[in-house]
């Protein structure tokens, strides 16, 4: 099971994956060219500073700093949620379903949650689960604003469980990884209630959900990576069958060198505050974990946009899987709406497409 599907290849021939994968690193390359000529000319000027000019910067700098970053990213992100959820990400959401929102799996805290779409009527057997992490730079998001993606999955037969597992920088690293272990425990004590089957459960996300999603891949089959962090004790064992990852974050040092917008200050969130490249090179292997996949991690649907400067990162994964024989499904989009993360909203005949695909997958993982 190892495919590159590009949408619309059927109008043309796909490029081969080696050529597309360079010509991204190439991307990648003159960005950072045009970075350093930047910083080279500011230097310049810095020389020629009068001590006048000298105090405005720092002036400058003092005002740059990570709580009005913080601020200005944050209101960026609850706008955009609020108008996505009310439009585009919502749109063409499924609706025969029974759907409970709002369920607290963790007593102790109860701003964490996970919303439930399963089909109606009867079904054979047990529900498989479809454990569903959002995105939003690790600062925003809600479950209730991916109800296109995570319902349209709960059509195909999936008991879907979307968790909203808190906020950067209140939830730094690693409490996010743990608190979706306390969902996955949450989820494995009501197991005979609810009618799933916690043996076959696939784990998704998009953007920062796509990081989360694949930590909770890399901990589940890398002991080692697991032993870093204080999992809840009816989850540690848990295993994956499958991980459908949209538009991930796999290292997170590559993020602020990507030109990807507010890409430094939603990882300094997600660190407590702390910018990536001030943190040891022990903290940034473990919260990267591109690091820690080995042979044994699930088998694979990942997303990349030809338009989103995170693109590389999931080339930069699939090159791994393709070298340790993980079994993967590539689907790289292309045109005007590839965008970062275009899957999560069904407005777009792209984003339909990348549905079918992920549901096409998700059958042949059923058959196996």
């Amino acid at each position: 099971m190892v495919l590159f599907i590009y949408e619309g290849q059927e109008k043309k021939a796909p490029v081969p994956f080696g050529e597309k994968y360079e010509s991204l690193r190439e991307r990648q390359r003159l960005f950072h060219a045009a970075l350093k000529e930047n910083r080279e000319r500011r230097r310049e000027l810095m020389k020629e500073n009068t001590a006048q000019a000298k105090a405005k910067a720092k002036k400058l700098a003092r005002r740059i700093s990570f709580g009005i970053k913080y601020t200005y990213a944050m209101g960026g992100r609850l706008r955009n949620e609020i108008v996505g959820m009310l439009t585009v990400y919502n749109f063409g959401r499924a609706v025969f379903l029974h759907v409970k929102r709002h369920i607290r799996f963790d007593p102790s805290d109860e701003k964490l949650y996970l919303n439930t779409y399963y089909p109606l009527g009867k079904h054979k057997g047990r529900y498989k689960v479809f454990l569903y992490i959002h995105g939003g730079g690790w600062m925003g998001g809600w479950p209730e604003s991916r109800e296109a993606f995570t319902t349209r999955i709960a059509t195909a037969g999936y008991f879907v469980a979307s968790v909203y597992y808190g906020e950067a920088p209140r939830y730094a690293h690693p409490r996010m990884i743990e608190n979706i272990y306390k969902a996955i425990g949450w989820l494995r004590d009501h197991a005979d209630e609810l009618d799933i089957d916690m043996e076959s459960i696939v784990v998704s996300g998009e953007s920062a959900g796509a990081h989360l999603a694949a930590m909770a891949a890399c901990i589940s089959t890398n002991p080692e990576y697991a032993a870093k962090f204080n999992l809840d004790k009816r989850a540690k064992e848990q295993k994956f069958s499958a991980t459908v990852l949209n538009c991930g974050v796999y290292d997170l040092e590559k993020v602020v060198e990507s030109g990807f917008k507010r890409g430094g200050i939603y990882t300094q969130a997600y660190c407590g505050g702390t910018p990536v490249k001030e943190t040891d090179e022990e903290f940034r292997k473990e919260i990267s974990p591109i690091y820690w996949v080995n042979e044994r991690f699930p088998p694979t649907f990942a997303i990349s946009a030809e338009n989103d400067k995170l693109a590389l990162l999931t080339f930069d994964l699939i090159d791994k899987f393709m070298r340790l024989g993980v079994p993967y499904v590539h689907y790289h989009g292309e045109g005007r709406f590839a965008v970062h993360a275009f899957a999560i909203t069904m407005a777009l005949k792209i984003s339909r497409d990348a549905m079918k695909q992920i549901r096409r997958f998700l059958s042949s993982l059923q058959k196996s």
